[in-house]
């Protein structure tokens, strides 16, 4: 049985308190088909993370670790004891909060002295919970982005002995740019066998990747979903930008995917 997951922040405590017991109630009352994926920002204290273990009592929870954008580039030698600082949060969080899993994301730059390098420092932070999130060609802030293709994150997994994230559209926007089958890329990843695995919606010529909610896009969500999810996933729904106000949108997400199985 599939398992749909709320994504939340560790900074929602503070934005949006009454949100995370909203959606910590909702998990609860459905908790046999969810979980939550907490993103962990890399200054979350151990206060905030107690509150959180209160909070999801009971519930299943999974970790999100800081990426680029908040420090975190696994592809820079230069920032190795600054990653290892950042992803203990992470590490922590999934201690306190018994986590079986901590996407992590593949690093930047273009090219395989940078694929090795984030390689090397998976290896070297030797956590059996971390799953490598495949990412699209570029950031959001045109950062050139590795781990775009099967091939590369079975590189990574091979050598640091990592589990997989399997981001759909991240593997959509990186064939796009490469002019690459989508449809080849989706089956090496789901042969890469994920522990996780990531869905929003979007625009199938587009090489960003915009978290729309479904059924505000073009992608053939339903045929992903039994065709390239294994019937025991884990799912996270990653859909919508900014601050949530309310759980309402991501309810309507989690009844659309139910409707989508097969």
């Amino acid at each position: 049985m599939r398992k749909f997951g709320f994504k939340l922040f560790s900074t929602n405590l503070q934005n949006n308190p009454a949100l995370v017991d909203e959606a910590a109630e909702f998990v609860r009352n459905h908790k046999e088909r969810m979980f939550i994926e907490l993103m962990v920002i890399p200054d979350c204290g151990i206060e905030s993370l107690n509150i959180f273990k209160h909070k999801f009592a009971d519930l299943e929870v999974r970790i999100h670790a800081p990426h680029n954008i908040m420090g975190f580039d696994a592809g820079s030698r230069e920032l190795e004891k600054s990653n290892i600082r950042i992803l203990a949060s992470s590490q922590r969080a999934a201690d306190i909060l018994q986590a079986k899993s901590i996407v992590v994301h593949a690093g930047c730059g273009h090219g395989a002295r940078y694929l090795q390098e984030t390689a090397r420092q998976f290896k070297l932070f030797a956590d059996s919970r971390i799953v490598v999130e495949n990412l699209p060609a570029f950031a959001s802030d045109e950062t050139p982005l590795h781990g775009n293709t099967p091939d590369e994150i079975a590189l990574i997994m091979a050598e640091s002995g990592c589990g997989f994230c399997f981001d759909f559209s991240h593997a959509i926007c990186a064939a796009n740019y490469y002019g690459l089958d989508i449809k080849s890329q989706l089956k090496g990843f789901y042969n890469l066998k994920p522990t996780v695995y990531h869905m929003c919606d979007g625009m199938m010529g587009e090489m960003q990747d915009k978290h729309l909610h479904f059924g505000d896009g073009n992608y053939p969500l339903e045929d992903y979903l039994n065709g390239y999810t294994a019937s025991n996933a884990y799912i996270t729904m990653e859909t919508g930008h900014g601050i949530p106000v309310s759980i309402k949108p991501w309810v309507k997400d989690y009844e659309y995917l139910l409707k989508s199985e097969k």
